[in-house]
């Protein structure tokens, strides 16, 4: 998300910009950032880098998004999928990304916005998750090292291997392995320990055993 917030920042300020002062309102390094900036130009995003005490960076004047590139329909599937996930989802909700999105065409988005409020409610879950909250970052830092975790639950303690994230009517829930596949909903867990024990076997994906899951 972060490429699309330098993008639509550097399209908004419409001026040069160091690449300090990027890094400085994005909250990391200068080498995070050009690294950023090599992927937009990769992309095709002409950014233009002056050299000298008054050096900088901006998108070339000319740019535009060009709006002709979607079509009513990728307008109407890319907005509506927005809109689902800020209401199930605070950190897509906190990224403001249908806001972003309308920089390139105002009047469509918004027109096509209203019609979705109007006509699509979602009324899933009494709360957004929150995958900045430190369960979910933590659970996810164990999917990448493939470490096991142990959970605290209802006082108790449960030692497991997390597989992966399932979104219920219920909410946010871990898919996990011990000894047997469970399902345990985010919001029973009040601590998460990420183990110095890992795993590298075969694992059964949840879409191919839902029905085989013990429920905690």
């Amino acid at each position: 998300m972060r490429l699309l917030d330098i993008l639509f920042y550097l399209l908004r300020i419409n001026s040069k910009v160091t690449v300090k002062e990027l890094a400085e309102i994005f909250n990391v390094s200068t080498k995070t950032i050009r690294r950023d900036l090599d992927k937009l130009s990769i992309l095709g995003i002409p950014i233009i880098f002056y050299r000298g005490v008054n050096g900088g960076l901006e998108i070339d004047k000319n740019y535009v998004i060009a709006k002709h590139l979607l079509r009513d329909s990728d307008y109407k599937n890319l907005i509506l999928a927005l809109y689902i996930g800020e209401n199930i989802s605070k950190s897509i909700s906190d990224s403001f990304l249908i806001d972003k999105f309308k920089s390139v065409d105002k009047e469509r988005c918004s027109k096509i916005l209203s019609n979705i409020e109007e006509r699509f409610v979602i009324d899933l879950y009494e709360d957004k998750f929150d995958n900045k909250n430190t369960i979910y970052e933590d659970i996810d830092i164990a999917f990448d090292k493939k470490s096991f975790i142990q959970l605290e639950i209802e006082d108790k303690k449960l030692e497991v291997y997390p597989i992966s994230f399932v979104l219920k009517k219920e909410g946010l829930c871990l898919y996990c392995y011990k000894e047997e596949y469970m399902i345990i909903s985010i919001s029973k867990i009040s601590d998460v320990i990420i183990c110095d024990k890992s795993y590298d076997g075969p694992i059964i994906s949840y879409e191919k055993n839902k029905d085989k899951i013990k429920v905690i």
